[in-house]
């Protein structure tokens, strides 16, 4: 039994060596490391090897070995990055700061005074109303024809401008120019004449629709319209600028050497640049006090009418009663002149007549024994529309002949005719003036050896000591003690009769 027991044994350790043996053979086999520790808080080396010589190094050390790539990347990414924000200001000028503002750039010139003149001349006829239609778009250009429907003229119809334009308003403007002076000419020609003004059928009047922005506040572009048409101005001229998305405006008027408006005040359209000229325009009239007191934005500014002119100066009127005196108080051998009246007393024409300088240029004339005024012009050699002025008198002799009154490139042929009579008015009022002083010099020293004289008002003509003086225009008998020879002669193209001695 002990034998079997010992043998019990021995069989358990030979299987538990057997399975240790067995349990060796799969173990993995891994190379020894070395016996080194490294400790976090010291700087020395715990262990027996450095680090550094297996790739391993402090942080500090690292840097300090590699500081210059490092300063060479840093300076390469600030480059990189500068490039990028110079792309994006060259694509968008409002991130860039410090760049210098952009200028402003003309992008038109608006003007509506040809439109404007047109639809005056058409109303003024009584002719239909021209129609305009528009070809082409913003990307190409806009061009414009205009006819006149109802008008059998060819000249008056598809009438075109070759070149294109910005803006509808600008073709417009531009065959507006075309047309008005077709239609002018037209009209001097006598093929086209004012006609009368046309009822509706039924008695209603024609519906207009008309499309009216609000806007907000005073439309100062409006009031200046009203103000240049009340005094009878050229219209004003816009001429629009674009810096970037925004825009600017100025306004010049003819007759001003400074324009209205700003190039520095920018705008987010060009509607707002315009009323802001307009507005400066405005407010410059009102600060030189030529802007209408009573204008209301509800009533507007209308056209003043014009005076009556005061009648002559009172040396004509002492003129006139000292020749009736002594036209009574001479026995004269010719029946007497009628009585003057008011309206032959008078300088200036009655309130229900012609008041314009060349009407009164014609009446003075006639009473200063002068011919019919005759106004030359001379058109601008650059722009036609100017003119210059001279009035002439045929046969006036070297004092009266010409020129007077000279009026130097003034816009417009009625108001150059118009200033010229109205510095020749200024003139020959002058010589009526010379002329009645010389003969109430002459009246003051009359003797009794003095030729004398007699008449009614509209001339008068003496003599004395050799001397002639005629005013003016008239029937005159020369009356003296007895005995005179009565004779007939003519001074300054009038009949008159004289008794000589």
């Amino acid at each position: 039994m002990n034998s079997t027991v010992k043998n019990t044994e021995v069989l358990g350790n030979w299987l538990q060596a057997k399975e240790m043996a067995t349990r060796t053979e799969r173990k993995i086999d891994y190379p020894p490391q070395s016996p080194m520790l490294l400790s976090l808080h010291a700087d020395t080396v715990t262990g027996a090897e450095d680090p550094s010589k297996n790739g391993v190094y402090k942080l500090d050390d690292f840097l300090s070995a590699h500081q210059a790539e490092r300063d060479a990347q840093i300076r390469a990414r600030k480059d990189a990055n500068a490039a990028k924000l110079s792309m994006l200001n060259s694509k968008n000028p409002t991130l860039n700061r410090n760049v210098a503002p952009l200028k402003p750039v003309a992008v038109g010139a608006r003007s509506s005074k040809n439109t404007i003149l047109l639809h005056e001349k058409y109303q003024a006829l009584g002719i239909p109303q021209p129609h305009f239609t528009y070809n082409g778009g913003s990307d190409s250009g806009w061009t414009v024809k205009v006819s006149f429907p109802g008008l059998d003229l060819e000249e008056l119809q598809d009438l075109s401008e070759e070149r294109k334009f910005n803006s509808k308003q600008e073709a417009k403007e531009a065959v507006s120019e075309k047309a008005l002076a077709i239609l002018e000419q037209l009209e001097k020609e006598g093929k086209v004449t004012k006609g009368r003004k046309q009822k509706p059928i039924g008695g209603e009047p024609t519906a207009q629709h008309e499309k009216k922005e609000k806007e907000p506040g005073e439309n100062y572009i409006g009031q200046l319209l009203e103000f240049q048409r009340a005094t009878s101005s050229p219209q004003p001229t816009y001429t629009d600028y674009q810096s970037g998305k925004h825009f600017t405006c100025l306004l010049t008027i003819e007759g001003h050497a400074k324009p209205f408006g700003s190039l520095d005040t920018l705008h987010s359209s060009k509607k707002e640049a315009r009323q802001d000229a307009a507005r400066q325009a405005v407010e410059s009239f009102k600060s030189q006090g030529l802007w209408p007191e009573d204008f209301t934005s509800v009533g507007g500014i209308k056209k003043k009418k014009k005076k009556p002119q005061s009648p002559q100066p009172a040396a004509a009127l002492r003129e006139m009663n000292s020749t009736n005196s002594m036209s009574s108080s001479f026995s004269l051998t010719q029946t007497p002149t009628p009585p003057p009246t008011t309206s032959s007393t008078t300088i200036s024409a009655a309130p229900d007549t012609p008041t314009s300088y060349a009407h009164r240029v014609a009446l003075l004339a006639t009473k200063l024994s002068l011919s019919t005024p005759e106004y030359r012009f001379t058109p601008h050699p650059h722009d036609k529309d100017f003119h210059t002025v001279s009035c002439f008198f045929r046969n006036g002799g070297p004092h009266h002949e010409g020129p007077i009154g000279e009026a130097r490139n003034v816009f417009g042929r009625k108001k150059a005719k118009e200033e010229c009579a109205r510095l020749t008015l200024e003139y020959l009022q002058g010589v009526l003036e010379w002329r009645l002083r010389e003969g109430e010099r002459v009246m003051a020293g009359v003797s009794g050896g003095c030729r004398c004289w007699a008449g009614g008002w509209g001339g008068l003509l003496m003599e004395r000591e050799g001397e002639r003086w005629g005013l003016g225009r008239g029937e005159w008998v020369m009356d003296g003690r007895e005995g005179m020879i009565v004779m007939e002669i003519r001074i300054w193209r009038l009949r008159m009769r004289w008794r000589w001695c």
